[in-house]
């Protein structure tokens, strides 16, 4: 009975106010910027827990010894960003903003372990003041036949590919048009040897016209196989929609003394049941192109005095015209569809972390050639406490007006340069049954 009661308390802490927050009208740039951790910028793409590796369940795959997991997230935060429309040396009068907010989410995660083979997860939100106050944000099983076979179903994402700078090989978020929603997917993962196959069958809000029944045509394939040396990790995938190219991607990913190399490819082939005209009038994304394009990148990462210090840098062409990926929602920034620009691109971030106040000096750039566009965001974070962090970025946007980065920001203003101070106030509470 006394778990039962216990239940009924962390229930009631998932759905009270106390949440997350970013400032409620920031946009997803600043967010993004100024509430993620830093330090993810430089890791692999995460999927939502549990997390998994190249296709294959972590060695913690289910047990028996604990039956029920529930875990309640929290954060508050409050954000003051001044911004201007254009440069702030230019001439800005009447052409200054500022946007003053706050916001708490809450998360209410619960895996419940059936048997050695069977478990259900599913995870909640809540967030004041969006106008969606409850929401599902995870709902899946997971079946795991003999060792052999691994099965996952429901209402989940799912990431490919290694970039986080340009995650053009993340075949599952790309999509034909300038929306995304909810993915529902269907994988089995099989391990072989030193690696493992996958078979992926999924589908979007915006891919069905009625998401309670979705027809074959509305649903989108995929097929990717890793192979995980001792010093190197590959994985090659083939990814099908009927409203866009056939694309297959490889990605290859070593590590030389202590610096991690990865080098990325990608061949995009016109669908062959759509001419020029179809696929014009199917995608806003404007993927009218009738010929095989291709894309590529490399990048490395290296740790420099005992960690303190962490740089990445990529470079990226990409071949696609006016194509585009589909970020999912978190805790950090809204669901929003990307552009990848057309052409060359790079990237360069650092982070420094100087061992006083869980204080992190951090700044990431990336610049596209032929558009000649930039987006440079430098910052600082301090970490006073366990569940107290404030953080200071510099959003910019710079080069020409018409590209990309200066004329499509994701601030709700669309305001090139701003300046955002951001306090937050949040924790984690497990319970194990």
């Amino acid at each position: 009975m006394s778990r039962i009661y216990f239940f009924l308390i962390v229930l009631a802490l998932g759905m009270s106010p106390g949440v997350f927050l970013t400032g409620g009208t920031l946009g997803a740039q600043d967010e993004e910027w100024a509430n993620i951790d830093i330090d993810a910028l430089f890791d692999d793409p995460q999927e939502t827990e549990p997390q998994e590796e190249d296709g294959i369940e972590p060695e913690d795959t289910i047990t028996l010894r604990d039956r029920v997991i529930i875990e309640a997230s929290y954060n508050f935060v409050a954000a003051f960003s001044p911004g201007w429309n254009e440069a702030p040396w230019f001439d800005i009068k009447k052409k200054y903003s500022y946007i003053l907010g706050a916001k708490m989410d809450a998360l209410l995660s619960m895996d419940f372990n059936l048997t050695e083979s069977l478990r259900v997860w599913n995870s909640f939100s809540f967030s004041v003041p969006d106008k969606t106050v409850f929401a599902v944000k995870e709902f899946y099983f997971d079946y795991n036949l003999q060792q052999l076979l691994y099965l996952r179903a429901g209402l989940f994402t799912i990431a490919w590919g290694i970039s986080t700078n340009f995650p053009y090989t993340n075949l599952p978020s790309r999509i034909p048009e300038k929306n995304g929603g909810d993915s529902y997917i269907a994988k089995l993962d099989i391990p072989i040897g030193i690696g493992g196959l996958q078979f992926l069958g999924m589908t979007r809000n915006s891919f069905m016209e009625n998401s309670f029944s979705p027809k074959l045509e509305e649903m989108a394939y995929g097929i990717k196989y890793n192979l995980a040396f001792e010093r190197a990790d590959i994985d090659t995938g083939f990814f099908y929609y009927v409203k866009m190219p056939l694309r297959g991607f490889i990605s290859f990913k070593t590590t030389l003394k202590d610096t991690e190399i990865y080098i990325e490819g990608l061949t995009a082939i016109p669908h062959p049941e759509l001419d020029r005209d179809d696929q014009a009038a199917q995608s806003d994304w404007g993927e009218t192109y009738d010929s095989v394009r291709f894309s590529g990148s490399a990048g490395f990462l290296q740790d420099f005095f005992r960690g303190k210090v962490t740089v990445n840098g990529e470079v990226f062409y990409n071949g696609e015209r006016g194509t585009g990926w589909y970020r999912e929602k978190t805790e950090f920034f809204d669901a929003e569809a990307i552009k990848l620009i057309e052409g060359f691109n790079t990237a360069l971030s650092f982070i420094y972390r100087p061992g006083i106040i869980g204080m992190r000096i951090f700044a990431q750039c990336l610049y596209a050639w032929d558009e000649k566009s930039a987006q440079l965001v430098p910052g600082i974070s301090i970490k006073p406490g366990d569940l107290v962090t404030a953080t200071l970025t510099v959003p910019m946007a710079l080069g020409r007006r018409d590209g990309t980065y200066y004329s499509q920001n994701a601030d709700r203003d669309n305001r090139p340069f701003s300046i955002t101070l951001l306090i937050s106030f949040g924790g984690t509470f497990r319970y194990r049954m």
